[in-house]
């Protein structure tokens, strides 16, 4: 009977992948966490995002377009690190022309 030290290697790694997890990442279901902008931020937002429909979407509810945009854009969540994520003004821009 020998030591595996392949074993021992994978379970450490395993280990050390666990700890910087729990110690180094935000929570990512913490409430507070997910705070939005402020109302001043959001008002600005929604208003950019109703003139811009305004000058490119002629067949959109205009209102309803900056109100999913500016919902979308204003909304802050945590951020995992190293990962890729898409951006916000695409996301939301794309994501309220077609809901409304």
């Amino acid at each position: 009977m020998s030591f595996d030290y392949r074993l021992l290697a994978l379970a450490v790694f395993a280990g050390g992948c666990v700890t910087y997890f729990v110690f180094f990442m935000p929570p990512l279901s913490d409430k507070n966490a997910n705070l939005s902008s402020s109302e001043v931020e959001v008002a600005a937002i929604r208003a950019t995002e109703f003139a811009f429909c305004q000058t490119q979407h002629k067949a959109v509810n205009c209102q309803c377009f900056a109100q999913k945009s500016g919902a979308v854009r204003s909304h802050n969540e945590p951020h995992v690190p190293g990962m890729f994520y898409a951006d916000k003004q695409d996301l939301a821009r794309g994501q309220a022309t077609n809901g409304c």
